[in-house]
């Protein structure tokens, strides 16, 4: 072999990442592959971390005073959120590796400066490479408005201990492991899996880490040597990882983006730590001859902790940060910064509890007891950062000392009053054995029962309502129903199955459980119901499917109270210029629910609805003024004119106005399960029922086979508009019709202005009242006394809606 080495061509060096999510004991590891896959699936596995975090982590602003990411146009949450198949990943990459090329890292002098081995790391290198790793991803989480991930000493130990195992059994991403589920246990987790050149081959050149370029990582196959010696080198290797798990990532559809943006992580505290193992890389002189060389794999994990599972004396490399406190201080001290309840029935309180006693008590709950001392929850607290409280109180752990926390109290907020919070240091992982506690004053829990009904309205035959109900006593009532009493007697009720979104209730009322989702909006058909009595709407949560049992209700303001007025008049009714004017006022308060309002014509002397029109208000101030307390009276009128062509008045008959208040819009509104409400007004004659007429001529003559042709002409005036017109001959001596013939458009209707002249100013139609018909009759009886009766009728069926003219003819004069 050549001393010297002119060129490597090919390396087996590479750079890849693996991202997971733990769900319980139902995943299943991933493939293994240069470039991974990961199971995104969230995990179900109880938590007690608290949804509200530190800003940052302490050096966050050195981060970003150092260090910016440039996000990728196209690179949002969503985009990364929706990522669901390999062709999405693949399209997504086609933006996201941009990210790669506008990152580099940005050497830190300081950090150039401070030797590192990464198998001998010390506590504070430890600490520093935590917090810069947490500050990076929380920098890029902070893009993106998302609240940060925090991280204490516990966090830090037991991710150390979580990579030490994979170490201590050999496992790595570059060797062919993959993630360890007896190891995690439950905790979720994120791999970047790196090379770095440890040998030392005469004229093989590794770069510092803290030279790499973002684009000396786009192809994952052909990353170039690099080493770590400086702790700008190790932040320079964890900055390229995250970049890669970021914006290099279609191979694992976009899996450890999802972990760190866009997951719901159950433990917000992530920590990082190095597992290391060995490799082998591949080199090729200048004349084709191959040779090995040694790597270091580094499987940077990043794991979500509570940091409550760890033993610091089990591995090398603890990686505590311990600070100094004064020894001889007894007291025991705390604050509660703020405590309230919340929308999903929790509470969250924010706070500190600082105490040389918590000393050798590791683990720090935060209790919540009852007005009754019963105890409604606990959760274990992940330390948050307090410098404030340590530049007061010098005492052990002060500077994390925070908490921020939320228990959710479940079904006993119902009967709770008061919630009596207790911070607690305890050696017990259960947090009930030695133990240093501080009680704080109670928090008040409102018991109220509110609720409103926006709207009650009568839609397509439906009663509409809307509105929402919101108390902490149902927070063991799951089933919300809406119930109407018809008369005190319950008519209908319906399940809320999805409570309406009540943004505006939870803002009023943000400590009230299930606020944000206590709105309703639900249907009943009106054929249930009778608006003319009494109907009340309430609202009922209870533990009973069915909606009967333990129930706390609201009962709303009746609709309606069942003694309504029901008071109208009419104004106008008459024909005047061809026009039937009808005008009046009809009020009734459950106008607001059958809000439909019908005039409806009806012949009383034929005892039939004639016509209906669906009309539109008219404003009567007059009458709001004598009923003010008729709701809608000052709506009340109503006014029409019609065309006597098409009104079918018949003369001589009675009529009557009815107004009707329809819950229905279709015909006249008494059907099809409808609610309506009439006014019946006096009952007048539109039209005298006196005709004018006179028979100029009559004739009879045989035409064969006993029948005859008759022949009649004459004029009929009327004040009927567009009639019918029949002639029929009676045979007075035998009271029996003999023959009717109904005059086509050529036989009646002719011109007479002689009759217009005589009679015009009675009769409108007066000038074209003649008529001139012939027709065929059989069985005549020539000594029989006979008439000729002229009718008009409102439709071809002339015993329906008609007037007489009768034409005396005496014996017939057969010719």
């Amino acid at each position: 072999m050549k001393a010297s080495i002119a060129r490597v061509t090919t390396l087996a060096a590479i750079t890849t990442v693996a991202g997971l999510v733990i769900a319980g004991q139902n995943v299943k590891a991933d493939t293994t592959t240069a470039t991974t896959t990961s199971d995104t699936t969230q995990t179900t596995t109880t938590t007690t971390t608290p949804n509200y975090v530190q800003l940052y982590s302490d050096n966050l602003n050195q981060v970003k005073a150092t260090q910016n990411v440039n996000i990728p146009d196209g690179y949002t949450l969503d985009a990364v959120r929706n990522v669901n198949s390999s062709a999405a990943a693949q399209a997504l990459e086609q933006k996201a590796q941009q990210g790669l090329y506008s990152n580099d890292y940005q050497s830190d002098s300081t950090a150039a400066q401070e030797k590192v081995d990464v198998n001998n790391l010390t506590s504070d290198q430890v600490a520093e490479m935590n917090q810069y790793g947490l500050s990076l991803v929380n920098k890029v989480r902070s893009e993106f408005g998302q609240e940060p991930f925090v991280q204490n000493e516990g966090t830090i130990n037991e991710t150390r201990n979580v990579a030490l195992q994979y170490q201590a059994k050999n496992e790595s991403l570059l060797n062919g492991g993959w993630h360890d589920f007896a190891i995690l246990n439950g905790r979720s987790e994120n791999i970047a899996a790196q090379q770095i050149y440890i040998d030392n081959v005469s004229g093989l050149r590794a770069r510092p880490f803290a030279e790499a370029k973002g684009r000396d990582f786009v192809d994952n196959s052909a990353v170039p040597l690099f080493t770590i010696t400086t702790m700008d080198d190790l932040r320079a290797s964890i900055f390229y990882g995250v970049m890669g798990m970021l914006f290099n990532d279609a191979a694992d559809n976009f899996g450890h983006a999802q972990n760190f943006l866009t997951v719901n992580q159950p433990v917000t505290a992530m920590a990082l730590y190095p597992s290391l193992t060995y490799g082998t890389g591949t080199g090729r002189y200048a004349n084709g001859t191959t040779f090995k060389f040694q790597l270091e794999n580094i499987d940077m994990h990043y794991v979500w902790t509570s940091g409550t599972d760890f033993n610091a004396s089990d591995y090398s490399n603890a990686g505590t940060v311990v600070g100094n406190w004064d020894q001889n201080d007894n007291g025991n001290y705390a604050y509660l910064d703020g405590a309230h309840l919340t929308t999903d029935g929790s509470i969250v309180a924010t706070g500190w509890h600082a105490t040389n006693a918590s000393q050798g008590r590791a683990y720090h709950y935060i209790i919540a007891l009852d007005q009754n001392g019963h105890e409604l929850g606990r959760t274990l607290v992940t330390p948050v950062t307090r410098s404030d409280v340590q530049a007061v109180h010098n005492v052990y752990n002060a500077l994390h000392s925070g908490f921020s926390v939320k228990i959710n109290l479940g079904d006993d907020l119902a009967n709770t009053t008061a919630v009596q919070l207790i911070s607690r240091y305890s050696s017990d992982a259960a947090g009930n054995e030695n133990y240093v506690d501080y009680w704080f004053a109670p928090v008040a829990v409102d018991q109220s029962n509110r609720a409103c009904l926006d709207q009650a309205k009568v839609i397509d035959g439906q009663l509409h309502l809307t509105g929402w109900h919101a108390t902490n006593k149902a927070a063991n009532r799951p089933y919300h129903y809406i119930i109407v009493l018809n008369n005190g007697r319950e008519v209908a009720r319906q399940l809320v199955t999805d409570g309406v979104n009540r943004a505006d209730v939870a803002n009023v009322y943000p400590d009230v459980d299930r606020a944000a989702k206590s709105g309703f909006d639900v249907n009943f058909p009106v054929d249930k119901l009778n608006f003319n009595q009494r109907i009340q709407v309430l609202s009922r949560y209870t533990d009973d499917p069915a909606g009967n049992g333990n129930a706390v209700d609201y009962y709303f303001a009746p609709l309606t109270e069942g003694n309504y007025a029901n008071l109208g008049h009419l104004d106008n009714f008459s024909i005047s210029g061809g026009k039937l004017n009808i005008s009046g006022w009809h009020a009734n308060a459950v106008s607001q629910f059958e809000q439909h309002h019908f005039i409806i014509l009806y012949d009383s002397t034929d005892n039939r609805q004639v016509a209906s029109f669906n009309v539109d208000s008219v404003a009567r101030p007059d009458v709001q003024r004598v009923y003010p307390g008729i709701t809608g009276a000052g709506q009340s009128g109503f006014n029409l004119s019609l065309d006597l062509k098409d009104a079918q008045i018949v003369p001589g008959h009675q009529y009557v106005i009815i107004s009707r208040y329809s819950s229905s819009a279709t015909g006249n509104g008494n059907g099809n399960g409808s609610q309506y409400t009439d006014y019946w007004y006096p009952s007048t004659v539109l039209e005298s029922g006196n005709e004018a007429g006179h028979l100029d001529s009559w004739r009879v003559q045989p035409s064969g086979a006993g029948q005859y042709t008759v022949t009649a002409a004459g004029w009929h005036a009327t004040r009927m508009v567009n009639p019918v017109h029949t002639l029929i001959l009676f045979d007075n001596t035998l009271g029996r019709e003999v023959s009717r013939h109904t005059l086509t458009t050529q036989q009646t209707g002719l011109d007479r202005a002689d009759v217009a002249a005589a009679v015009g100013n009675q009769y409108a139609d007066a000038g074209q009242s003649g008529f001139n018909a012939q027709w065929t009759v059989t069985n005549l009886r020539p000594g029989d006394d006979y008439k000729l009766i002229s009718r008009y009728s409102l439709t071809t069926n002339a015993d329906q809606g008609y007037v007489d003219y009768d034409f005396p003819i005496g014996k017939m004069n057969i010719q």
